[in-house]
């Protein structure tokens, strides 16, 4: 589309999720085909996202992704007599301008049968590459928002450092419902509910090079247990990140300081030949 009607999608069939991988921490999040450096794809997963971009500096998105059998793709999937259907979709945004960076998201997952999965998983071989922790949750969710601001941009001095003071907070929990029936008794585990804040400044000394310090809390399980407060200082290179003319223009100056440094060589030797030359001649 054009202008106020911009949009783009996007549809692929990739490697489906793999049951073995499941797990009571992270749900889903080790369940790719990729442990032992294969793809299985007797239950693909199908996948789509539409992206909106009408509006200068304004991107909202939206995926979903299907597998009809996560069994299917198990090591032995003989081990899963049932199917388990998983489905997992975001919704995500992010605002740009010369003032100030925004973003939101939303993911969450659902995963039918899971006690019976929780069931399986958690009798797997102790030989066994995967976690085998249990329960795994029928659903998890993940959402968050953070906003920075440029500071650059509201003042008019050329000089000015690139500074991005920011604030983020975040929800997330691998954990959010779990069936309790005759295949798995055992209720979520409080301790993955977690809430955080983290504020903090994002400094740009050169367009892909990030300094980072930032300071963290997180409440775990409502503030039933201990929180946790963190201070992190860090470096970040965005290299694989440039656009064209960034790099265009890197490379450019590192060739005008090549060039410099090789007519400072030759006024050298111009120099060293001139004072022989002159010494020559007071010989003589």
């Amino acid at each position: 589309g054009r202008r106020w009607a911009s949009f783009d999608y996007e549809a692929m069939v990739v490697a489906g999720l793999n049951a073995n991988g499941f797990n009571r921490n992270s749900w889903a999040g080790e369940a790719n085909n990729r442990i032992f450096e294969e793809d299985n794809f007797t239950s693909p997963g199908y996948v789509g996202r539409l992206n909106y971009r009408g509006i200068p500096g304004l991107r909202l998105g939206g995926s979903f992704y299907y597998c009809r059998n996560v069994g299917s793709n198990a090591d032995k999937p003989h081990t899963y007599n049932f199917k388990a259907p998983v489905r997992i979709w975001s919704v995500d945004a992010q605002y740009m301008n010369q003032w100030v960076i925004a973003r939101a998201n939303v993911m969450q997952g659902h995963l039918s049968n899971s006690s019976r999965l929780s069931d399986k998983n958690s009798k797997l071989s102790n030989l066994s590459p995967y976690a085998r922790t249990a329960p795994i949750a029928e659903k998890a969710v993940s959402y968050g928002g953070e906003v920075g601001l440029r500071l650059k941009g509201f003042v008019g001095n050329g000089k000015m450092p690139d500074l991005i003071p920011f604030f983020r907070y975040e929800y997330y929990n691998p954990q959010e419902h779990v069936v309790v029936d005759k295949y798995c008794n055992t209720p979520a585990d409080a301790r993955l509910k977690t809430n955080m804040w983290v504020a903090g400044i994002n400094y740009r000394p050169l367009p892909y090079l990030v300094v980072k310090a930032d300071y963290t809390k997180r409440k775990i399980g409502g503030g039933a247990y201990n929180s946790e407060n963190e201070f992190a200082l860090g470096l970040a290179f965005t290299g694989w990140f440039l656009s064209d003319r960034t790099v265009k223009d890197i490379r450019a100056r590192r060739q005008l300081k090549d060039q410099q440094h090789t007519i400072s060589e030759m006024n050298s030797r111009l120099e060293q030949m001139q004072r022989e030359i002159e010494s020559l001649r007071k010989d003589k």
